[in-house]
């Protein structure tokens, strides 16, 4: 019994420390409580609907949502020029993600995306700029 609960905790301790080394962690801003009420609110709306939500590490947020539209793209379209408006108007500095369409939340999946398309983009920009800086280099 003792060797079946040493063999448990050694296999906890590596999955633990193997998450925490883990390169796909991605810090997931919790849903301010001010934004709970709209989200019940949200629930509620017809279809083509869309919830834009940014939150700042510090707390500061901004969040808008549309529905009942044609479309999705239509309703995403209004609601990201509401939330920048509000972001704006708040000091709100993150960028705003997709937290729902419809009725499937997709907060999480969004910033881990959008993440990996920076993190996938840094040596490209990279290069870029070394390229970008050979001719003043040669004109010298």
């Amino acid at each position: 019994m003792k060797l079946l609960a040493k063999v448990f905790c050694s296999a906890a301790l590596v999955s633990i420390i193997a998450g925490c080394a883990s390169t796909d962690s991605v810090y997931i801003p919790k849903v301010p409580p001010g934004v709970q009420q709209a989200l019940l609110d949200y629930e509620t709306q017809p279809e083509n609907k869309v919830f834009i939500l940014a939150v700042d590490p510090g707390g500061d947020y901004a969040f808008s949502y549309e529905y009942g539209k044609a479309t999705l793209k239509e309703a995403a379209k209004i609601a990201v020029e509401n939330v920048d408006a509000q972001r704006k108007a708040n000091g709100v500095v993150n960028r705003p993600y997709v937290y729902a369409l419809n009725n499937k939340v997709v907060w999480e999946d969004m910033i881990r995306s959008a993440r990996k398309e920076s993190a996938a983009m840094k040596p490209a920009v990279a290069e870029e700029a070394s390229v970008e800086e050979a001719p003043a280099a040669e004109a010298e």
